[in-house]
């Protein structure tokens, strides 16, 4: 399974959250997808699994583009 079809299986846009480097997607066997900021790890000031979309982030750093 690609990014972009996980991306795609989300049931809202999410944002900002498609430009970060912190999203962790994952799809259930039960063929939901959920994403996760991995960022909130470690800074208590973000949600672990942020309402989407997600439209402002203290946290945002835009991943690098290949």
């Amino acid at each position: 399974m690609t990014d972009v079809d996980l991306w795609d299986g989300l049931a809202v846009r999410p944002g900002l959250c498609r430009e970060c480097r912190h999203p962790s997607l994952n799809r259930t066997r039960h063929g939901v997808t959920y994403m996760r900021c991995t960022r909130a790890g470690w800074d208590e000031r973000i949600p672990r699994y942020p309402g989407l979309p997600v439209a402002e982030c203290v946290g945002f750093e835009r991943r690098a583009r290949p």
